[in-house]
């Protein structure tokens, strides 16, 4: 899967100052701070073929991309399960389907959460929220993070695919930063602040996989040292 140079995908009459914004962040927070192989391994490839289901929430990290320091979490992007072996994300060139593939040749860690089995209805919200997902396909990305209802970005997208199936994730769609560092990177990018990929460990979803070098202690998850 090819990478585009530049987002030319943005909603209708969106201002010009704002499409060179969001290509200036594009190019920020996708600039490779080292160059190497990604760490997942063959070993998570398999366990997460056996582990995924339709529905899944998939949190994944980029860490030699420059947005990774800014995050700093293991986690810098969420994505859906639809099944078929297809993947559906918001990425900044808009909505759009990815496969197992892209993600492993792409990212260095994983995790897969989904809601708990004792949810009432569970299969028919997971059906729901999957159609919600794919309806938006082709939409374009959410460059103002929550300011407008135009477009999605990543955590929005699947936060709000539940929140339209019903049900009650525990989530908000934005996040506001209460630390000055955090408001100073918040000018950089609101990306940065809405709503963390890592969130969803804090949400009402289960943890059934990490890649292998995640640790968990308790709601935390932290790159195994």
């Amino acid at each position: 899967m090819n990478v585009p140079r530049f987002i030319t995908n943005f909603p209708p009459n969106y201002p010009l100052y704002k499409k060179i914004s969001a290509n200036g962040i594009y190019f920020i927070t996708g600039m490779p701070i080292i160059n190497r192989t990604n760490h997942l391994s063959k070993q998570d490839l398999i366990k997460s073929r056996l582990r995924l289901r339709r529905g899944d929430i998939i949190l994944v990290g980029d860490l030699h991309q420059f947005c990774a320091t800014l995050i700093g979490d293991p986690f810098t992007h969420v994505l859906m399960y639809v099944g078929r072996k297809r993947f559906i994300e918001a990425h900044q060139t808009g909505v759009r389907y990815i496969n197992l593939h892209y993600i492993f040749t792409t990212y260095d860690t994983l995790a897969i959460v989904r809601l708990p089995q004792a949810i009432h209805h569970r299969q028919c919200l997971i059906k729901k929220a999957i159609k919600y997902a794919q309806k938006q396909l082709g939409k374009a990305y959410d460059f103002d993070f929550g300011k407008t209802k135009q477009g999605f970005f990543c955590t929005k997208l699947v936060n709000e695919a539940y929140l339209a199936a019903g049900y009650k994730t525990g989530l908000s769609s934005t996040h506001n930063p209460h630390s000055l560092k955090a408001k100073v990177l918040s000018e950089l990018s609101r990306a940065i602040n809405a709503l963390h990929p890592l969130r969803f460990m804090y949400g009402n979803f289960k943890v059934v996989m990490l890649s292998h070098n995640l640790v968990q202690k308790g709601n935390k998850i932290t790159l195994e040292k």
